[in-house]
């Protein structure tokens, strides 16, 4: 075993522990929440309108162990598997968290020269392939398996041959034509395509831009609407105490009478089993008293159910607005609402530059890595020219630029936050899911998803943010140190399609939410 060999094997064991830990972390701490909020998630998208009713998942309920009798004999108990789904979703997010942290890890370590430069470049390969792979490849393929056996009884784990039945193929014809749009993108001449990974990273790039533009845009409209009611045409007063009452009541009553019509229909139809052995006779002459009364008990429960739903989703936003006005009394409340409607004003002050981005476009550096490749905004610039007077931070004037593009990609990630939780809740919805865990897997595939854009996204804008790596006496110059930034596209490129997909996202949703608060006033 070379030299060479035998230093990458003895410092690859310090990152791949580190890749272990990050891994576990986020199996152990970080998902135990979020799969739980995720269900609560997926439990009111899937109350909405024609949505299927959720059924109970034995899979994902822990029940305590209970003591058994001493004149019992001690059995052993088997442990309590996890579906199929809920195990595939959390190793996929677990993973692409894992591998997106350690390209953050691995730039940390070139710019503090950690490491050998090929052992850098090794793992850095590795995790970007990685988190590419399970981009692009494996969470469609979940999905397809996902969708495919989310029929089966909850709590049941599918065989093998129910893995891949015949349904299977029809879940994977979307996964097919993703990939042939993925391979027809159009890419610039500047842009890296010299490998298959250059290649499907640009591209991948591409999509993502567009898909982060759609989100920034639709969470900054809804961001600015929810906090400044003077874009609706009447300010919803704070419910009493009195109205939630008698909205209840009301609810109560439709419920009682919904139950006792639905049990009426139920005694008619049995009744009618006795009549099915009669004579020919009657068998051959339909009942239309029996069938006229059936059918308009049907109509009277289904419109009964209907006005459930309504006065059910009623009742679920005066207390809302309820708590909100408590909220809102509140310190805390006061606090939370003055910063959020500062941010409503940077996410109106985002939508005004994008416009002057694309009518006013910005000539391109004379240098590939100059720092006017990425867009940082007045309001990055200001906050952080400000950060640079704490006494206890010392910012030099030439790194205020950098650290503006970081405030500004900080902000823009906020944005994403805000419409993220809207977004999951519509997929769920979309896909008419029928239990809680299944709603919380696809949820978190689709996190994992846009995670690992996101955060590729964000390596693209860092490019100049990081210094580039020193120059070793011990590595050879005809290898040279490679910057790990090399094997990325550069964010000028993508600049204007960013912006683009912000303002088109932002005028949908802005003309959505107008309309929509006209037709329910």
């Amino acid at each position: 075993m070379s030299g060479h060999t035998k230093l990458y094997a003895l410092e690859s064991v310090p990152l791949v522990a580190a890749r272990g830990a990050l891994y576990y972390a986020c199996r152990r701490y970080l998902l135990r929440n979020l799969y739980h909020d995720l269900q609560d998630l997926s439990a009111k998208a899937s109350s909405e309108a024609g949505a299927p009713v959720i059924v109970f998942d034995a899979g994902e309920t822990e029940l305590e162990t209970l003591p058994t009798s001493a004149t019992s004999p001690s059995t052993p108990t088997s442990p309590r598997t996890r579906p199929l789904h809920s195990a595939l979703s959390r190793a996929l997010f677990s993973l692409c968290f894992s591998e997106a942290c350690m390209l953050f890890l691995l730039l940390v370590c070139q710019a503090m020269d950690g490491f050998q430069p090929w052992t850098r470049l090794m793992h850095w390969e590795f995790s970007l392939t990685v988190l590419l792979v399970s981009i692009v490849l494996v969470i469609p393929l979940s999905y397809s398996i996902v969708l495919s056996n989310g029929s089966g009884p909850p709590g049941v784990s599918p065989t093998r041959q129910q893995i891949l039945s015949p349904s299977l193929a029809l879940y994977l014809i979307p996964n097919v034509l993703f990939l042939l749009a993925l391979s027809h993108v159009p890419l610039p001449a500047e842009l890296p395509t010299h490998n298959m990974l250059a290649a499907t990273l640009s591209r991948l790039t591409v999509i993502g831009t567009v898909i982060l533009g759609l989100l920034s845009g639709f969470g900054a409209i809804y961001t600015a609407w929810d906090f400044f009611p003077v874009f609706t045409r009447n300010t919803k007063s704070h419910p009493s105490d009195e109205e939630v009452h008698a909205a209840e009541s009301g609810l109560q009553r439709v419920r009682e009478d919904l139950a006792q019509r639905q049990k009426e229909l139920r005694v008619l139809e049995a009744s009618k089993k006795p009549e099915a052995q009669s004579s020919w006779l009657s068998r051959a002459l339909p009942s239309w008293q029996g069938s006229s009364e059936a059918s308009s008990m049907a109509q009277e429960i289904t419109g009964l159910q209907a006005l459930e739903y309504q006065m059910s989703r009623n009742l679920d936003a005066l207390k809302q607005r309820r708590a909100d006005a408590k909220f809102a009394r509140t310190l805390a409340g006061q606090l939370f609402n003055w910063g959020g409607r500062l941010f409503a004003v940077y996410c109106v002050y985002r939508i005004l530059a994008s416009l002057l981005n694309l009518i006013l476009p910005r000539s391109p550096p004379a240098n590939p890595g100059d720092s006017s490749t990425t867009n940082a905004d007045v309001v990055s610039f200001v906050l952080a020219y400000l950060l640079s007077y704490l006494p206890f931070i010392h910012l030099p004037p030439d790194k205020i630029a950098v650290i503006s593009r970081q405030i500004s990609l900080g902000l823009v990630g906020a944005i994403i936050l805000s419409s993220i939780r809207r977004v999951l809740r519509g997929v769920a919805r979309i896909l008419r899911v029928t239990s809680r865990s299944l709603g919380a897997s696809l949820m978190l595939l689709t996190l994992a998803q846009v995670m690992g854009i996101y955060l590729l996204s964000t390596l693209i804008q860092l490019r100049t943010s990081f210094p580039p790596p020193r120059a070793r006496p011990d590595v050879d110059t005809d290898g040279g140190v490679v910057n790990l930034f090399s094997t990325l596209p550069e964010w000028q490129f993508f600049g204007a399609l960013f912006d683009g997909a912000f303002l088109l996202a932002a005028a949908v949703s802005a003309a959505v939410r107008w309309l929509g608060d006209r037709v329910t006033t």
